[in-house]
């Protein structure tokens, strides 16, 4: 479910978790939309995303935005973090955020 809103978030290609996890176990075809959307999330450009999975993009963009790029980078940055060292400066910035 997680994928699915980051997705919706970061890219307006909102789809169900259930979908994700046809497309994750091969049984739905990826197609332009959800290319567009996981080019997105992981802060590539579309066509290297086709060039890879062999699905053409839709004439829509060339990919994320400067500003998802860098969402999608901190977002892999993040995964190496262990759950203390997130929950600190999340409640530092929650603090900030309700002041």
């Amino acid at each position: 479910m997680a994928v699915a809103k980051t997705m919706c978030l970061m890219s307006g290609v909102c789809k169900a978790a259930s979908t994700m996890r046809m497309g994750r176990d091969g049984a739905k075809a990826l197609d332009a939309e959800l290319l567009g959307g996981f080019a997105a999330v992981l802060g590539v450009p579309v066509d290297v995303l086709a060039s890879l999975t062999g699905v053409r993009p839709s004439a829509r963009g060339d990919g994320p935005s400067p500003e998802v790029a860098d969402v999608a980078a901190l977002i892999r940055q993040v995964r190496h973090l262990t759950a203390d060292q997130v929950r600190e400066p999340a409640e530092a910035a929650e603090e900030l955020h309700h002041g």
